[in-house]
């Protein structure tokens, strides 16, 4: 007797949403998270990495602080400067084409980078590999949801989300497991490559894993209905379909999908997309959504140059404090004293200049920031449902600037510890509420781009941030914590002006 397992097929035109419904959620469904996990670690890695190598590299790259700083924000550069394009081209060249070649790419120059011996191929290198970065890392975002029906979307995001904390997680422990050890290998007799080398080359090579991975993954069905490639895209909704429950590919039950683009003028390509982008920048410049635009512009920026230089220059002042205390039998002092290690008296020079590795207490603070992160994102939801986001937002930023601000009070690694993980975990929760805030002020039609120009915004506060914050700490040890925490002070302020959000729908 044949199992009633089988549902009705239809002839009707069937729309997506009902389309990948009938796909259910099973195997494929599954795989397809699993896969999601490779380019959300792959995005803490390229955009921290270097933050953690600085300490280990000065010497063999003779660093100074200047040049820690711009090292710090040269990735974010990269993105900056195609930030507000890659969500069009992705419309245009389609998510899996943006995926594979944005990642093999940037794989690429991110190995560039960790062959390099000069700080310049260094720096040139990472600011391609930034540049192209942006694409896949919004494609595989809208890859994956476009995989699944409305009732899982939220919950796929969540899972998205756990995995970059567990990312967040990762990056402290495998910088311990490569950045202390005494390598001096010798590439061809030519490069000579050392711990920090090969740490810069497995993230490369996670990079280059993630675009081979993606070969194997089928274009979003979404995205083939959206392109007029019908055909396609009920191959690939068939071979969900069977994989998740197990019946034959042909028992699918829809069996015409609606021709979401009626002739081929209509389907988009890199002209169009463009076209588009900056028709929509146009209505982003008249009222209201100007105002509201320079508000979200400001308040990311203001809040970032504060929480993301704070967070990339943690593992440099770790590294100071322990460097001190090795100096001084373990014993601290206040945190100016000990922040002088990081200003070089001369450049650094193979001569002149020696690493500390006998530094676990750096990593494991890192983690434990890293963690702080973790739980402050569990936690958020319950106050966002007891505040309002805007509410929360507005104390968020106060008490990340009156935590940032503390840090020059600190007297020991720990206090530092205490003070920085609370403060860039609640800033990271603000900012994820900055974006909340955004998509509640743009209607649909415009939502992309005012998006875009936020996240652009936020990253050109962190180079801002990175590259300012070295000589605000040569000219004395106040200056670059009053820098730091009147901006998210700036921020807080100017949150009093957005709109409340609370129960209104989407535009």
């Amino acid at each position: 007797m044949e199992l009633q397992n089988k549902e009705k097929p239809t002839t009707d035109a069937t729309t997506f949403e009902d389309a990948i419904a009938a796909t259910k959620f099973g195997k494929y469904n599954i795989m397809l998270i699993v896969v999601i996990a490779l380019p959300c670690v792959t995005q803490l890695l390229n955009t921290v990495e270097l933050s953690y190598i600085l300490p280990v590299a000065q010497c063999d790259l003779g660093l100074t602080l200047e040049d820690k700083g711009l090292i710090n924000a040269i990735m974010f550069a990269g993105m900056i400067s195609t930030g507000v394009y890659w969500g069009y081209l992705c419309d245009a060249l389609g998510r899996k084409r943006i995926i594979v070649y944005g990642f093999l790419l940037s794989g690429f120059f991110a190995a560039v980078a960790a062959l390099s011996t000069s700080k310049y191929v260094l720096l040139a290198a990472k600011f391609m590999s930034g540049a192209i970065i942006n694409g896949p890392f919004s494609a595989t975002t809208s890859h994956i949801t476009e995989f699944h029906s409305s009732e899982y979307r939220g919950r796929v995001n969540m899972a998205r989300g756990m995995f970059l904390s567990f990312g967040s997680l990762l990056l402290p422990i495998l910088s311990w497991a490569i950045l202390p050890r005494k390598m001096d290998i010798f590439l061809f007799g030519i490069v000579e490559l050392h711990s920090w080398n090969i740490f810069l080359l497995v993230c490369a090579l996670s990079t280059i894993f993630c675009g081979v991975v993606y070969i194997f993954i089928p274009e979003s069905p979404k995205y083939l209905m959206s392109t007029g490639r019908n055909e396609q895209a009920m191959k690939v909704l068939q071979k969900i379909y069977s994989l998740n429950t197990g019946n034959a590919m042909e028992d699918f039950p829809v069996k015409k999908l609606v021709e979401e683009v009626e002739n081929s003028a209509e389907k988009v390509n890199v002209v169009v997309a463009l076209k588009k982008c900056f028709r929509e920048m146009k209505y982003l410049l008249h009222k209201p959504y100007v105002n509201h635009l320079l508000l979200a512009c400001f308040n990311v920026f203001s809040l970032l140059i504060s929480v993301n230089t704070v967070k990339l220059w943690l593992p440099g002042i770790f590294q100071a404090i322990s460097d001190y205390q090795n100096a001084h039998n373990g014993t601290s002092t206040n945190l100016c004293t000990m922040l002088e290690q990081m200003v070089p008296k001369e450049t650094p020079t193979s001569e002149n200049c020696t690493v500390d590795m006998n530094n676990l207490s750096v990593y494991i603070n890192t983690f434990i920031v890293s963690l702080a992160r973790i739980v402050a994102f569990a936690f958020s939801t319950v106050f966002i449902r007891m505040l309002g986001i805007k509410r929360l937002n507005i104390i968020l930023c106060f008490a990340t600037a009156a935590l940032q601000f503390c840090i020059y009070f600190a007297r020991d690694s720990a206090t530092v510890t205490i003070l920085s993980a609370t403060g860039t975990a609640i800033g990271s929760v603000a900012e994820n509420l900055l974006i909340s805030l955004t998509l509640e002020l743009f209607p649909t039609t415009l939502r992309t781009i005012a998006l875009s120009i936020h996240l652009t915004s936020g990253r050109t506060g962190t180079l801002v941030g990175n590259i300012v914050f070295p000589y605000l700490l040569s000219s004395g040890c106040l200056p670059p914590f009053f820098w730091i925490g009147i901006f998210c002070v700036a921020c807080g302020l100017f949150s009093f002006l957005y709109p409340s959000v609370e129960d209104k729908p989407l535009k």
